[in-house]
Order: C-alpha cells, then structure tokens, then sequence
C-alpha cells in the first residue's frame, strides 16, 4: 500500500469516527432534555455512591476532589475538539500539508493521553477514600465498565495468544 493509499486509508477512517461521533452527540444531546455536564457528573456520583455503598461523608470528599479533574477534563476536551476542527480543514484544503497533520495528529494524541492522566486521577481520587471493601467492589465495576473481565491485560483482545504465555512468566 502506497503512502498515498494509507493516509487516505486513515484519513477515511478518521472521517467515519468523526462522523458517528457526531451524530451519538446528536441523538444525546435530543435525548437530554435540558440535562447539564453537573447533571451527569451528579449522576455518575449518585450511581458510584450506590454501588460501592459510600458514606455522605465519602461521597462529598470525592466530589470536592473530582471538582478540579472535571473542569481540567472538559478543557483538554474543549481543545481536542478545536484539533479535530483544524486537521478537519488542513484535510479539506487544496493543499494539505503532511507536515500540519502531523502535528496536529501529534497534538491530539498528546491530549488523549491527558484526559486518560484525567480519568486515573478521578478513580485514584475514589480509590483513596474507599475502605478495602469498597475497593474490591470498585474494581469489579471498573473491570463491568471496560468489559475487560475476559480480555487480555495487555491488548485487550479477549482470545490473545499471548495471554497464557505472560500469565505462565508471572
């Protein structure tokens, strides 16, 4: 595959996310009727309060700890956004420059890794206040989240060959 044949490869790809993207925000955002970002923050509290059985007192220390993550996270998503708008133009004009790209595709990937330093931050935060019940509970909840009971630690594949091989050097 020429060098040609891939970027547009990729480039066909990462027009399909950007697409189903948005129209999941489209549906979301119909579906919402009015809802706000503190409204799902609330709610995601609410559901974490629930299952791990947390304490009022355990409940308002995780939100006074997650208050800065949230406002950095929506920043950083604010300016993944703004990337994905420009490497959407850079893509669109009569001569797009590689170099721009990849920048710009560097820049995204470098902000993907903040917001995830964001989302471990958030979970140390809830992890830090649990009792070793709780802990046990929420890493069960965590590994229901990502489905990840069944997959390989390391690529996530459910069926990796490599997945006994690791566990057998352990």
């Amino acid at each position: 595959m020429s060098k040609k044949q891939r970027i547009l490869y990729w480039l066909n790809i990462f027009l399909l996310v950007i697409n189903i993207s948005a129209f999941v925000t489209f549906l979301l955002m119909n579906n919402s009727s009015g809802k706000t970002e503190h409204d799902d923050r609330f709610s995601s509290d609410e559901f974490l309060k629930t299952e791990l059985g947390l304490s009022e007192e355990q409940y308002h220390a995780i939100s006074a700890q997650n208050n800065n993550i949230f406002r950095v996270y929506q920043a950083f998503l604010d300016m993944k956004c703004e990337l994905n708008f420009r490497l959407i133009e850079e893509l669109s004009s009569e001569h797009p420059s590689d170099s721009v790209m990849d920048s710009l595709a560097n820049r995204i990937g470098m902000i993907d890794g903040k917001i995830k330093k964001q989302t471990v931050n958030h979970f140390k935060n809830i992890r830090s206040i649990c009792n070793d019940e709780q802990k046990v509970l929420l890493n069960q909840l965590l590994k229901d989240m990502l489905d990840a009971g069944e997959q390989c630690k390391y690529c996530n594949k459910i069926n990796c060959a490599r997945r006994d091989q690791l566990n057998v050097k352990k």
